[in-house]
């Protein structure tokens, strides 16, 4: 009996170092299952046994955990009837702001070439942690034992000053943000089309940057030989300057000139307006008169006697002299003198 008693006392104390943890129950699903490997920077946090989901359904459990190259690879059994397609994403989440840690596995939103195998591995490009409550418990803590609470309790009073007893002018403010942010919306395909135009001309003058800093480079002689005959430019422009003043000069007193021939000019146009009836007439008579001179000149030359009688009007532009004054006879010997001077 005494033997009896001792050999229970042994199993029973021998039995303590077992725990749930080591029973291999709830490390795999339920039936046919493969294996992946998920690689994760950090898995502190996930049991082994947690479950793996997509979106709301069960599909695996988290059968180990492992680290290698300073990275965690949790190794995830799949229900054999749950194709995973190829870039499958895996986020480590948690079920409640005190519940345990799952895997959540979210397909890629097109379609997949192909789906993973048993063995496959999901990278750690792929996987991503989720929130840690301690740090969120932390953060919480941090914030509402005054952290930041003064400093918002600041810009609220500052915020009630500014605005206080400006209700109207704050309502009207934000009337002509919102008429503002209206015509910038309603010019929209303006602005985009601008923006479009200054990146393609930023990507032309990328583009051609060689050539833009060949032609600086160029025009660095061309600077240099004009700031050497700056003297010579200087003095140039002064002269610019002093011709400028003589030709407006010039103009002024040839406008003066030319004003005071307006009224001749118009005498000799009224005068010649007043022919207009006799200059038909005239041209009539030309003709005969050629053919007659003609038939009296058998020879090379004529011997003519006759009179030239020329208006008052016209004399003084065939002489070049001012016209007289009005009711006046012509100088005696003017016209005379005119046609000397033309016969030589």
């Amino acid at each position: 009996m005494r033997r009896l008693c001792c050999l229970a006392v042994l199993t029973l104390v021998s039995g303590c170092g077992v725990g749930f943890q080591d029973l291999p129950l709830g490390r795999t699903p339920d039936g046919d299952s493969y294996r992946l490997t998920l690689v994760f920077a950090d898995a502190a946090g996930l049991p082994v046994g947690g479950k793996v989901k997509l979106g709301q359904a069960e599909v695996g459990r988290v059968s180990e955990l492992r680290a290698r190259d300073f990275r965690a690879e949790v190794v995830v059994a799949i229900s054999a009837g749950v194709p995973l397609p190829a870039g499958t994403r895996a986020q480590i989440q948690v079920s409640s702001a005190l519940g345990e840690q799952f895997v959540d596995l979210q397909p890629p939103p097109g379609p997949a070439a192909g789906t993973l195998a048993d063995g496959g591995v999901i990278g750690v490009e792929l996987t991503s942690g989720g929130p840690a409550v301690e740090d969120l418990l932390a953060a919480a803590g941090t914030m509402l034992n005054g952290a930041g609470l003064d400093q918002v309790r600041t810009i609220v009073a500052e915020a009630n000053t500014a605005l206080g007893g400006r209700s109207a002018q704050v309502k009207e403010l934000f009337g002509q943000l919102d008429s503002l942010l209206a015509s910038v919306d309603a010019h929209r395909g303006e602005l985009t089309r601008a923006i479009d135009s200054v990146g393609a001309l930023t990507t032309t003058v990328n583009d051609e940057r060689a050539t833009i800093e060949a032609g600086l480079t160029r025009l660095t002689p061309a600077i240099e030989v004009l700031n050497g005959h700056r003297g010579t430019l200087e003095n140039l422009l002064g002269r610019v300057t002093t011709l400028s003043r003589v030709t407006g000069e010039a103009l002024g007193k040839t406008e003066q000139d030319l004003l005071a021939l307006v009224p001749q000019v118009r005498q000799l146009l009224g005068e010649l307006g007043g022919l207009d009836t006799e200059l038909g007439a005239t041209l009539a008579k030309i003709a005969p008169f050629q053919e007659n001179l003609a038939r009296a000149t058998p020879s090379d030359y004529l011997n003519v006697d006759g009179r030239l009688d020329v208006p008052n009007t016209l004399l003084p532009l065939l002489t070049g002299s001012p016209p007289p004054p009005p009711g006046s006879a012509p100088e005696p010997g003017a016209l005379a003198d005119f046609l000397a001077r033309s016969a030589r």
